[in-house]
């Protein structure tokens, strides 16, 4: 199979672990568009350890246009994006939206030239970035996209490599299975500074469980196919699979980093509102990572 020239902005946990799957296939041309420096990615997975030599590119206006853009930064910093979108955008260039959230498309879209393909990607790839270009990835990784051209394309990309591509012809309520865990479990983890498995406490389990009941209402509403059992399912699923993971919300307030609540918990209560669907507990949850994010600044 041909190869593609292809580039990553973002090479933290997600966009490195991608990108040396990728480079590692032999067959693509990736560019490694980040702002700090690093002369190898290096990477430790589930098969082994990656060590790949790759084109980094420090400044937009060095990057060269291609067929793909992976866009792997947190949902909040996308606007930062766009002086990479502006080098490496063609007509026909596809941008993969390898990010957190139910509102990839309507993220993006306003920073692209009208009509440029947006491709949305549910990411379950469980890693931490350790320095620049040295990441861990703990787990197999597998990217859900939605079913159409554009998501096949995506899948070939792919074909032979270690990330297992799954195309879901019910990409919405694909999406918010994940946003359960994220705007919950995650929420509650980075106020109190904890790995998942915090949520076997049961007072912290119950918490957990009546903000995942929100999202529940929220994401049926969206047209998600949510069982009633789902929040149940959801922290089984990564209390069974990550009890000691660090989330990355987690990871970014330990490290005094700005947060993505925008896309967890405050899209919670904006869709909910909505629907006239009230999320109390989300909203609290937004307040208070918003007023840790404002004292960042």
């Amino acid at each position: 199979m041909s190869g593609s020239n292809i580039a990553v902005v973002g090479i933290g946990a997600i966009g490195g672990s991608i990108a040396a799957d990728l480079l590692d296939l032999g067959r693509h041309d990736v560019q490694l568009c980040t702002r700090t420096p690093f002369t190898a990615l290096e990477v430790r997975h589930p098969a082994g350890e990656s060590r790949v030599e790759a084109t980094v590119v420090t400044e937009p206006s060095n990057a060269r246009p291609v067929d793909w853009v992976l866009l792997a930064t947190k949902a909040h910093q996308s606007a930062g994006a766009t002086p990479w979108f502006e080098q490496l955008c063609g007509l026909n260039t596809v941008v993969v939206v390898l990010q957190n959230g139910v509102d990839h498309e309507e993220r993006i879209a306003p920073l692209l030239p009208n009509g440029m393909k947006v491709l949305p990607v549910i990411v379950q790839v469980p890693a931490e970035k350790h320095a620049a270009g040295k990441i861990e990835q703990m787990h197999s990784g597998t990217l859900i996209v939605p079913e159409r051209k554009t998501g096949h394309d995506f899948a070939a990309l792919f074909e032979g490599a270690r990330t297992n591509i799954n195309v879901s012809d019910d990409f919405t309520t694909q999406a918010w299975w994940k946003l359960l865990n994220n705007a919950a479990l995650g929420g509650v983890c980075a106020l109190v500074l904890r790995k998942n498995a915090i949520a076997a406490d049961p007072e912290i389990r119950s918490l957990i469980l009546e903000l995942m009941g929100e999202v529940l209402a929220v994401g049926r509403a969206e047209g998600a196919k949510l069982p009633d059992d789902a929040p149940e399912k959801a922290l089984r699923m990564v209390l069974g699979a990550a009890p000691g993971h660090w989330s990355s919300i987690t990871a970014d307030r330990r490290a005094g980093r700005k947060l993505e609540w925008q896309a967890r918990n405050a899209v919670v209560g904006a869709r909910g509102r909505k629907h006239g669907i009230a999320t109390p507990l989300n909203d609290v949850i937004t307040t208070l990572l918003r007023a840790a994010d404002d004292g960042l600044a």
